[in-house]
């Protein structure tokens, strides 16, 4: 019984651990019109994910901005409610800011790791 216990409380650690490195950096009301908007991140990322949270939110690309530079990733994803789409950077990004272009209507949360 006691390991069943401890075989237990190590695996809810390890899943709490997982869902822990995510920072949400926005919640983003997005209008029925496409928009472009500006959100600060500074901070070194490698991906990006975004969750929507009510409604239907379409997500057609996300600039990363570090500094001066900045690259652009199209995303190109509706998502429904509940839905979850991962963005890879492909190497460790000093994202200063997100230039990210939506539209919906919907609400949606950014998060980072």
């Amino acid at each position: 019984m006691k390991t069943w216990m401890a075989m237990a409380a190590v695996l809810a650690l390890g899943a709490t651990t997982a869902l822990a490195d995510w920072h949400v950096v926005a919640d983003v009301t997005a209008t029925d019109k496409s928009e472009a908007r500006e959100i600060v991140v500074n901070r070194s990322i490698q991906k990006v994910r975004f969750e929507c949270k009510s409604g239907s939110v379409i997500v057609m690309t996300m600039w990363v901005r570090e500094g001066g530079a900045k690259t652009e990733y199209r995303v190109a994803r509706q998502l429904a409610p509940g839905e979850k789409y991962d963005v890879e950077l492909g190497q460790v990004r000093n994202a200063t800011a997100f230039r990210i272009s939506d539209k919906g209507p919907g609400r949606y949360k950014i998060g980072v790791r």
